[in-house]
């Protein structure tokens, strides 16, 4: 939880207070998103905000502490970083394809936590596979890789078969599947 405590001149804690505190960014370099209840009331001095979220990752994050009549206040700058890996996510949309040639742009599929932040710590493999095949086509070249910074990349798949709507699916044990914007694939 993030902790305000309120204080006297004389830098004590100001116990009898219990009025309104509120915090907001005061620096935000990547536009992330401040949730959860941004203003309690404080208990002998002390305001505790125990639900709040920054929904994306980033360094030199200030927040700022205000309350009516009170001087404001501005944390220390701090870092936050991406939760768990939960999902995998295709960064990249797939072009419309000849069949039999590469697919482009290079593919890559992320591991994101809960918020969609790409989990850089995730190293594990991920496979890919056609999931929406309307030509019964073979997908060929490296169909696994291993994720690096969190991101595993694909620069050499092909599909052999004409079809409009073709979708990828990337796995990786224990995430959830993702799944690609559909393309087509002509001759």
């Amino acid at each position: 939880p993030v902790v305000v405590t309120v204080q006297d001149v004389n830098s004590n804690t100001a116990a009898t207070f219990t009025g309104p505190v509120t915090v907001a960014f005061g620096t935000n370099t990547v536009g992330a998103l401040l949730t959860g209840t941004t203003t309690v009331n404080a208990v002998a001095g002390v305001a505790t905000f125990s639900t709040l979220s920054i929904n994306k990752t980033g360094a030199g994050f200030t927040l700022v502490a205000t309350s009516p009549l009170l001087t404001s206040a501005t944390s220390n700058a701090f870092a936050t970083t991406a939760g768990a890996a939960v999902r995998l996510s295709f960064t990249t949309a797939i072009n419309n394809s000849v069949g039999g040639a590469t697919l482009t742009p290079t593919i890559t599929v992320a591991a994101v936590d809960a918020l969609g932040n790409t989990v850089t710590t995730f190293t594990d493999t991920v496979r890919i596979v056609i999931a929406n095949n309307p030509g019964a086509a073979t997908l060929s070249g490296t169909v696994k890789a291993v994720a690096v910074a969190g991101v595993a990349s694909f620069s050499t798949l092909a599909i052999d078969k004409a079809g409009s709507g073709y979708t990828l699916a990337a796995s990786a044990t224990g995430l959830i599947t993702a799944a690609s914007v559909p393309f087509d694939v002509v001759v």
